[in-house]
């Protein structure tokens, strides 16, 4: 009786790791993204932002944005070049011209404390 007791739960071990382990319906899984008329190898600068963030990237060409918005978790918008003024290729940064502020009126509160 222990013993169908341990291979039985042994079982339902098994069963649960290797099919209910696996999430077929998941968005995580891999992607196919198909950009037509591309020219990976093309240099024609462009500027995207990230998601809906004050961070910039800039691209070799607007394939290579098209790709990397397709496979990642956040997309990327292109905006204007003037974004990434400074921004190296490949690099991801605060846009040109962007606070890191959210709010244009915010203003510091200092607290002291009075000595003696």
């Amino acid at each position: 009786m222990k013993h169908t007791l341990a291979i039985s739960a042994l079982l339902m071990v098994i069963y649960t790791v290797l099919i209910d382990g696996q999430n077929y319906t998941s968005s995580s899984g891999p992607r196919i993204c198909v950009l037509s008329n591309c020219n990976y190898y093309g240099v024609s600068n462009v500027c995207g932002r990230y998601g809906r963030s004050n961070l910039c990237k800039r691209f070799n060409n607007s394939c290579m944005l098209r790709y990397e918005a397709c496979v990642g978790s956040v997309s990327y918008t292109t905006v204007s070049l003037s974004s990434c003024s400074g921004i190296p290729v490949g690099t991801r940064r605060q846009c040109a011209g962007s606070s890191s502020s959210t709010s244009s009126n915010t203003v510091p509160i200092y607290i002291g404390r009075r000595r003696g």
